[in-house]
């Protein structure tokens, strides 16, 4: 094989890579592939064609690998971005921030304490043992507006019943319960029976009968008869004021002066009705018997000492 001497010089061959060094053995020469050029850096010395020409070709393979490499584009690897939640937040009907789930009152942005709903048992007539309910209402007034379409003539309260708003509490408070518990007036409320007592024409609620039908009404306002539960009151308290004054009164021995008021009197309705008016001494002044009676009628005088009554009911002021 002939010998092919080769030039000491650099060899440019043009390729796109970036600079790579091949090592080679401390008798061969240096070969380095820089941007755009392959340069021979120094011929060895007694070097056959065929080896320089095989490392030159190694040399050159590894310098089109590299360009390849470097022009291949760069492939950007994306991960999925968190996309913005499109879960609509929790149902908030009263705007409180707290979730209708765990809002004690999801329609009361002030979150004001009420009663829970109350079950009762009602006579609606149709049904004997109708179980209606009462809810929470306004204001903490409970909503009887169910009960009322059932037009019940009585109801059962299926549990006690205490206080637990401010409403209620005042309701209360109005009624001089000796307890803590409303549940009578919450069956007050909710009967809506035309025949009742309490609205019988004329009707005059006693001293205990007027605060309890008051505290009735600061829970149902709009009661069905409240209009005739007022009359009811008001003609209940005209007689309380006259009582406090001495005015009414019933059977017994009272001081004239201190414990009634001089005027005349009369009662309704008595049988076996007796009166008598008494001196300081005890002594009768004038007396009144009679068996039966529609009408009875008499005259206390302020000089009377006192006057005493049996079986003849209650004694009113005349008009």
């Amino acid at each position: 094989m002939p010998f092919i001497p080769v030039r000491h010089s650099a060899v440019p061959l043009s390729f796109r890579a970036l600079e790579t060094t091949m090592a080679l053995p401390h008798s061969y020469v240096a070969l380095r592939c820089s941007a755009g050029t392959v340069h021979l850096r120094r011929a060895v010395r007694a070097t056959g064609v065929l080896l320089t020409t095989a490392l030159l070709a190694m040399t050159l393979t590894g310098c089109a690998d590299e360009q390849r490499l470097a022009a291949k584009p760069a492939t950007v690897t994306t991960s999925a971005s968190a996309s913005p939640s499109t879960t609509p937040p929790p149902p908030d009907r009263d705007g409180d921030g707290i979730p209708d789930s765990s809002d004690a009152y999801p329609d009361d942005p002030k979150n004001t304490p009420q009663q829970p709903p109350v079950s009762f048992e009602c006579d609606t007539g149709n049904d004997w043992d109708a179980l209606l309910t009462v809810r929470p209402g306004k204001d903490g007034r409970p909503d009887f507006s169910e009960v009322w379409a059932a037009k019940p003539t009585s109801c059962d309260a299926q549990a006690e019943i205490y206080p637990v708003t401010d409403t209620e509490k005042a309701a209360l408070k109005t009624s001089k319960y000796d307890g803590g518990d409303i549940t009578t007036l919450y069956e007050m409320c909710a009967a809506v029976d035309p025949e009742d007592t309490y609205l019988e024409a004329g009707f005059a609620a006693s001293s205990e009968q007027i605060p309890e039908i008051n505290a009735a009404l600061l829970l149902c306002p709009n009661y069905p008869y409240a209009k005739k539960w007022r009359e009811t009151v008001k003609r209940g308290q005209v007689d309380v004021d006259l009582a406090a004054q001495g005015r009414i009164f019933d059977e017994g021995t009272f001081r004239v002066g201190k414990e009634i008021k001089p005027g005349t009197y009369v009662t309704t309705d008595v049988d076996g009705c007796y009166w008598e008016r008494q001196n300081s001494s005890g002594h009768t002044i004038d007396n009144y018997f009679t068996n039966g009676a529609r009408r009875v009628q008499v005259t206390i005088r302020s000089s009377d000492y006192a006057f005493s009554s049996e079986n003849c009911g209650e004694w009113r002021p005349t008009r």
